[in-house]
């Protein structure tokens, strides 16, 4: 009994005033994966990130995800759930005028470079969702998405 006074004393010594993860802290979800696929559309200029986060649930707990922040930007996103895994994907679409004007007035066939001043903030990364039964809302940081070479169709 002594021994478990001591271990709960230490552990709570060692948690105080140390910043930890929501990854690590939470009980319901973990992140199995985070991608990104840059698209661009059939008009000039008309571009956007596709992003798809995988999550796996710790328990038999229904989960309904609420917001969707992908660097630094929230994301319109659908969710599907599949057993214990949680696919999220996101679209965010985005015009550049500048890119439209340099490409209305290139011959066919000319190579066009990624001119898109992009205002992404890469550290803003998460995932507000709640518990079913709970109107608590937890928050897990995603702590980086991995760019992805899109296969497939050109637009999502």
């Amino acid at each position: 009994m002594n021994n478990q006074l001591y271990l709960m004393v230490f552990w709570m010594l060692a948690s105080c005033g140390m910043p930890v993860s929501s990854l690590y802290q939470d009980k319901t979800v973990s992140v199995i994966s985070a991608e990104k696929t840059e698209w661009v559309g059939g008009r000039a200029g008309v571009r956007g990130i596709m992003y798809t986060i995988k999550l796996k649930k710790k328990n038999n707990s229904i989960l309904m995800v609420k917001t969707l922040t992908a660097e630094g930007n929230t994301v319109s996103f659908v969710q599907n759930n599949t057993g214990n895994v949680i696919t999220i994907r996101g679209n965010l679409q985005y015009k550049n005028d500048q890119d439209a004007d340099i490409i209305d007035h290139m011959p066919a066939g000319a190579p066009v470079e990624n001119t898109v001043s992009q205002k992404l903030d890469p550290k803003d990364n998460w995932i507000a969702y709640t518990v079913k039964g709970s109107e608590t809302l937890h928050k897990i940081n995603i702590s980086k998405f991995t760019s992805v070479e899109r296969s497939g169709e050109l637009v999502p």
